[in-house]
């Protein structure tokens, strides 16, 4: 940069400049302040009509509204400055207490609407499509039934190989295909049927109801007196209710042919196991994988639409309720199967 030492005011020939790139309006904004930091003139008339307003641009500052030092805030302390690690803790956990109260509060809220649009249901008032419900019920059933079936019928195969591995050291094989179809009508095949769903539908809930949250749907339901939980929510809630327990016995019966086919290639004849599933299965028990079934079809209902009406108003919000939509369903299944777990065995439901 040349010295303005014997300057005032800076002038520019710009006769023989033809073309200029981006680097002319850096360096003579550069130039600006320098002549301003010394007290000099620019004067710019000779420069190009797009590079002087370019220049003007680059130069022009709005003005900042003055903050009365009263309201002034103090300054937080940075992260590595000594002597604050315990506000800084405290802070956080403020912040995630603040956060989960929130959370929760419209969890809760949200658990409440959908007990009142349910409860309207019932009582035949309430204001929701029941047409969109067979819409639903195909997208969350027969949609799902090749990989119900193949991931039932692996988890058969599965259970059938760690048995007989087990039975064959104290020659109890038989007990095999009891054990198979048991910890599957019970257990397994809702529980397989129930993640599954979370993968596909819950995911699906949430990334619709997210995406009419962006489209502003949502909001003009609610300006048009509508409740979006009876129109929106309350069909697909229905949807899953008639579906899952019928998964439910599907999975139960391809986990069974499962373990079947190892088991009669394991010394078992499939006529013995028929007759040890029919002595072993009770109707109570096969009562039990599907009330469970019931249970979790709301649960998986309730993360994938709660975690839709939720969203934020963006794709990436959309994206994080899909995946937030998964995660909730499949831990509030996990924890509602050790909670049944639990009752069965202190009600000797067996």
């Amino acid at each position: 940069m040349p010295s303005l030492a014997a300057a005032t005011v800076v002038r520019f020939d710009c006769t023989g400049l033809g073309r200029c790139d981006s680097s002319l309006p850096a360096f003579l904004l550069e130039l600006y302040r320098l002549c301003s930091a010394q007290g000099r003139t620019l004067d710019s008339e000779a420069l190009p009509d797009e590079v002087a307003s370019l220049l003007a641009l680059a130069v022009a500052r709005p003005k900042r509204a003055e903050v009365p030092a009263a309201t002034q805030l103090a300054p937080i302390a940075t992260l590595g400055e000594p002597g604050h690690v315990e506000d800084r803790v405290a802070y956080r956990v403020g912040v995630c207490v603040v956060s989960c109260g929130k959370s929760w509060n419209k969890a809760l809220d949200f658990i409440g609407q959908v007990v009142i649009a349910l409860g309207k249901f019932v009582c035949g008032r309430a204001r929701t499509r029941f047409g969109e419900c067979w819409q639903l019920i195909r997208a969350c059933g027969p949609d799902a039934l090749p990989i119900i079936s193949l991931v039932s019928f692996l988890t058969g195969i599965i259970l059938a190989y760690l048995g007989m591995l087990q039975m064959r050291q104290i020659g109890a094989t038989t007990f095999v295909p009891g054990f198979v179809s048991l910890t599957m009508m019970r257990e397994m095949g809702v529980l397989m049927a129930g993640v599954i769903l979370c993968g596909r539908t819950a995911t699906a809930y949430a990334a619709q109801l997210g995406n009419m949250q962006v489209t502003e749907e949502v909001a003009a339901f609610r300006v048009l007196g509508i409740s979006p939980v009876e129109y929106l929510v309350l069909p697909r809630i229905i949807a899953l209710l008639c579906v899952m327990p019928l998964l439910t016995l599907y999975a139960n019966f391809f986990g069974v042919i499962g373990g079947v086919v190892v088991i009669s290639n394991m010394g078992v004849s499939v006529e013995q196991c028929y007759d040890l599933i029919v002595r072993t299965v009770t109707p109570h028990n096969l009562a039990s994988g599907l009330f469970k079934s019931v249970v979790f079809a709301l649960l998986i209902a309730w993360a994938g639409c709660f975690r839709g009406m939720v969203s934020g108003k963006s794709s990436q919000a959309v994206g994080n309720a899909a995946t937030s939509a998964a995660v909730l369903g499949i831990t509030l299944l996990v924890i509602a199967d050790a909670v049944f777990a639990v009752i069965y065995n202190v009600t000797n439901f067996f």
